[in-house]
């Protein structure tokens, strides 16, 4: 059974399953504060060794830094 308090969304409020109205996703809440894991998926549900995995944060500051080292200054 599904409980609309404990629901896979990603979101703070959801639907109610029965009834009118909405509720509380304390599953959202859990994995906010990190007592919960993520769902990692399965083997056959993760994406193929060939494609590119996304840039990381860090990567992607680091890119936007070393980029702006070499820009026209106005002073």
């Amino acid at each position: 059974m599904n409980f609309s308090f404990w629901s896979d969304e990603d979101r703070l409020f959801v639907r109610r399953k029965i009834g009118l109205g909405w509720s509380i996703n304390f599953k959202h809440i859990a994995r906010k504060l990190g007592l919960i894991k993520e769902h990692q998926p399965q083997r056959s549900e993760q994406l193929p060794k060939s494609e590119t995995t996304p840039e990381s944060r860090e990567d992607r500051l680091r890119r936007q830094i070393e980029a702006s080292k070499y820009e026209d200054r106005i002073d």
